[in-house]
């Protein structure tokens, strides 16, 4: 089983989560039991919200109306049968996903992009040592600003703390990318954050020696780790809602629950 030719941000903190969620997905490629309600809302927000600006980016006008008409469909496409609703009836959910596009295009639609998905490719090396990881990792800024400028758009339940900022990869990989682009590298940060009324969270963060460091250690041990081929399970709450549980779990998961 050979890994993939590059890394990412979402391989490495697979990884640091549960290191054999990291084999099925990306050594077995395993189907996923089932997808998550969170993910399918993001893609979609995401989709919707990607497509206006490169609609913009190449002399478009669109309106909100064909925002939310570009929503439906793409809805529509996602609401797979393994998509897992919970409290969520399919309508709701759609109406749901119209408020958090529309309270994103209302404050920051007239932003001016110079590219949608733009990718950057980074080589890994201990600060320490100067090793180079066999593997390069590859990322995409979701709309690229210009001089050293991006934006990232996430969703979240909640705002993001100064911690969940400094230990996320994907943040570390952006920043040091940027910085490659530009002495005044910025990633500002557009956080939806899911509430009935939605909100945005803007936050703007900056490259420096310290943080950079800290991703590059930790990036570097990770990948260490992935090239080793230890690939164990990380036993605790993330279990209950993982989407290889049976696959990891086998007959064991499904004795426990019979008894339960």
């Amino acid at each position: 089983m050979a890994l993939p030719e590059y890394t990412s941000a979402t391989q490495l903190s697979t990884y640091a989560w549960c290191p054999r969620k990291f084999r099925f997905r990306y050594l077995d490629s395993a189907e996923p039991e089932y997808r998550s309600v969170s993910l399918a809302l993001g893609s979609v927000v995401h989709g919707v919200i990607e497509w206006w600006f490169e609609a913009r980016r190449v002399g478009g006008t669109p309106t909100v109306n064909d925002a939310m008409n570009i929503l439906r469909a793409d809805f529509a496409a996602a609401m797979h049968d393994d998509v897992r609703l919970g409290k969520w009836t399919p309508g709701d959910l759609r109406d749901h996903a119209g408020r958090l596009v529309r309270c994103f295009l209302e404050q920051l639609g007239e932003t001016e992009v110079q590219g949608t998905e733009m990718r950057f490719e980074l080589s890994l090396y201990d600060p320490d040592t100067g090793e180079c990881m066999e593997r390069p990792l590859i990322g995409y800024f979701d709309l690229y600003l210009g001089g050293g400028r991006a934006l990232e758009i996430k969703t979240a339940r909640s705002e993001y703390t100064p911690l969940s900022l400094t230990t996320n990869l994907q943040f570390g990989a952006y920043l040091m990318a940027l910085d490659e682009h530009s002495e005044a590298g910025e990633l500002e940060l557009a956080v939806i954050v899911k509430n009935r009324v939605p909100r945005i969270q803007r936050l703007k963060l900056h490259p420096n020696a310290r943080s950079e460091r800290w991703f590059l250690k930790a990036a570097t041990t990770i990948e260490a780790a992935i090239q080793s081929g230890h690939f164990p399970p990380a036993p605790g709450f993330g279990c209950g809602g993982c989407e290889f549980q049976r696959r990891c779990l086998g007959q064991v998961g499904e004795a426990d629950a019979e008894a339960a």
